[in-house]
């Protein structure tokens, strides 16, 4: 195959007709480079003869650019400008590491993203990069450096550290609550006064997940099979209709405690259902977590509830 002239012309050559050809000055040139004005003149005669065309006209001492001289300087310094402005910005940006989390879109939303915007703060060293997706068994197969996943406590390919621990109660918002006439003491109503509720559920993102309906069949067996308003796709979409007053879901005191410490959801039993899974912080278990993923690691263990 033909060589093409770039992979044969150095860049040092067109640094120096760059600056000569911007000083129209081969003494200006040697200047700027440290070097003699004849190294100047025999690298500029060089990448002339490559080119196989003159880039100066010569009146005495007095220079000028020919056409295709004056067409190579404006590309040239184009070019050497915008590689010199992205060396500048990577130079300016080379303390900055990127780390790589995983965790599902409940846990995203509701508890990972005001963490990673504190974290941001106190290490904006660090740049963050989170995947989310639904497919518990995928996040276990996750390429991240870290990793949120639902367990008990053990998986074959991670090492997991306990981050909230699952606790689940059917909430409600109190204008539902008053629009239904619930008033005082929401906390002691039973399951079965839940039936009459406008109830919503969700579908299982694993075999582990916890719906509604189990909630039902642990902490009152033999009871008639629900009939949920809606089976929502996502755990986010039944929290948000919570939210929006429209009913009855099965909340996760770790991952929807905001709501319930600001007064935007309630309990509305104490019935509370203890699985034995929760979240994990998780990292690949024959993998050695770098300065950066153990400070994110650190940081997150640091935020777990009291």
């Amino acid at each position: 195959m033909k060589s093409r002239l770039i992979d044969i012309i150095s860049l040092d050559a067109l640094r120096v007709f760059e600056c000569a050809a911007r000083r129209m000055s081969f003494s200006a040139a040697a200047i700027e480079f440290s070097v003699t004005q004849a190294a100047v003149s025999r690298r500029i005669k060089t990448l002339e003869d490559t080119l196989g065309f003159a880039l100066f006209q010569r009146n005495g001492r007095r220079l000028s650019l020919t056409l295709k001289g004056e067409r190579l300087f404006l590309r040239t310094q184009a070019s050497l400008d915008y590689l010199g402005m992205e060396l500048d910005d990577l130079a300016q940006n080379n303390t900055v590491t990127n780390v790589a989390i995983s965790a599902s879109a409940a846990v995203s939303h509701l508890w990972l993203s005001q963490r990673l915007r504190r974290f941001n703060d106190q290490y904006p060293e660090v740049s963050v990069r989170l995947t989310i997706t639904d497919n518990l068994s995928e996040l276990s197969r996750s390429d991240s450096e870290l990793a949120i996943i639902y367990s008990r406590g053990s998986h074959p390919d991670w090492t997991l550290s306990p981050l909230l621990s699952e606790t689940l109660v059917p909430v409600a918002s109190p204008a539902y609550l008053k629009a239904i006439g619930i008033g005082a003491s929401p906390a002691d109503l039973r399951a079965e006064d839940l039936l009459g509720c406008d109830l919503y559920d969700y579908s299982r993102s694993g075999v582990h997940t916890v719906t509604l309906q189990d909630w039902f069949d642990q902490v009152a067996p033999g009871m008639v099979r629900l009939s949920p308003r809606v089976i929502f796709p996502t755990y986010m979409m039944a929290v948000e209709t919570a939210l929006r007053g429209e009913g009855v879901i099965l909340g996760s005191r770790a991952l929807v405690h905001p709501h319930l410490d600001s007064g935007a959801l309630i309990e509305l039993t104490q019935s509370a259902l203890v699985t034995g899974f929760g979240y994990y912080l998780g990292h690949p278990r024959h993998a050695v977590l770098g300065p950066s993923e153990q400070t994110l690691a650190t940081f997150l263990m640091s935020e777990r509830p009291l």
